[in-house]
């Protein structure tokens, strides 16, 4: 498919998507409402773990630049992870877009070396989420056999990332972006395998972040009164991150609330119950990234002036 009417078919679905859930939302408006009646102890409790969450992602990305003999501040790699949390949750990684063209003109990290370096942390990310939802999932089919459709899914799609990591090289001569893409984040994520003490932090990180993930979404749920099986939850946080992290559409906005809404309603929670869920745990995740944004839009700023100079000169 020509990359045009590709891009315009990804356009479309996306546009299509977010009018069906802005209708979705405002006909469950009521009961999304009820966030604002949510107690302290919960709002504060989802407040530290979507900060938390994007502090996490934050330290991956110092990790990952450290590998490469840079040594990003405090305030950067912060600051670039509240940034990039903040644009990438309405345009498809254009926050990531974004930290790159910082790297590349702060501190002269090429591109592509960024582009692969995340794309491995994002298999390595995927892999856990799908080793644990798959062991969740084998747990789940003695209390409810609608699961095992689910451990099969998850165990397809351990095996298919294993197999392309493993031969990149059938891609080579692929003329096709993805794979293309892809081959080089496999070259990288073997280089970061062969580099045991780059692996275990990254895979210590995104361990970490898993956990972080599935709580925000149980206690999303617990603020607006939904009770689902904390099990569940981390079920749904590995659909939500492979609707997040694959270039399917150029918005995530709207598509995990629908995945979720159906997997919620295939386990009997309720298609409403799994949209008002992952709606508030997006909301809690958008609101702090952008107070972060703009306690930290310096470093956006140096970039938007970087960019403009080049294109002056």
């Amino acid at each position: 498919m020509p990359s045009t009417l590709l891009s315009w078919t990804k356009g479309l679905i996306t546009l299509t998507i977010a009018i069906i859930s802005f209708y979705l939302f405002y006909q469950y408006r009521e009961d999304f409402y009820l966030i604002s009646q949510v107690n302290s102890i919960l709002f504060i409790t989802l407040s530290l773990l979507s900060i938390l969450s994007i502090i996490i992602n934050g330290n991956k990305l110092r990790i990952i630049t450290q590998s490469f003999n840079i040594k990003l501040k405090l305030n950067e790699w912060v600051g670039l992870s509240f940034i990039s949390s903040s644009l990438n949750g309405v345009v498809y990684k254009s926050g990531s877009l974004i930290t790159s063209n910082y790297l590349k003109r702060q501190h002269n990290f090429p591109y592509t070396s960024f582009v692969g370096s995340l794309g491995a942390d994002h298999l390595i990310m995927i892999l856990i989420n799908a080793s644990i939802a798959f062991g969740i999932s084998i747990y789940s089919i003695t209390l409810s056999v609608k699961t095992l459709a689910f451990a099969l899914l998850f165990l397809g799609m351990i095996i298919t990332i294993l197999y392309l990591v493993k031969s990149p090289s059938r891609f080579a001569k692929s003329e096709n972006r993805f794979f293309k893409a892809f081959l080089q984040t496999a070259k990288i994520l073997n280089t970061i395998l062969q580099n045991k003490l780059l692996f275990r932090k990254l895979f210590l990180n995104n361990l970490f972040l898993f956990i972080v993930m599935g709580l925000r979404f149980y206690f999303a749920c617990k603020a607006i009164g939904i009770n689902i099986d904390i099990l569940y939850c981390y079920i749904f946080t590995t659909v939500s991150a492979f609707v997040r992290l694959v270039p399917m559409l150029q918005s995530d906005i709207g598509s995990r609330e629908l995945v979720v809404g159906f997997l919620s309603q295939s386990f009997g929670s309720g298609f409403k119950q799994g949209v008002l869920a992952t709606a508030v745990d997006r909301v809690f995740e958008m609101i702090w990234a952008l107070i972060g944004m703009a306690f930290f839009k310096n470093l956006l700023i140096s970039t938007t002036l970087n960019t403009s100079e080049e294109k002056f000169n």
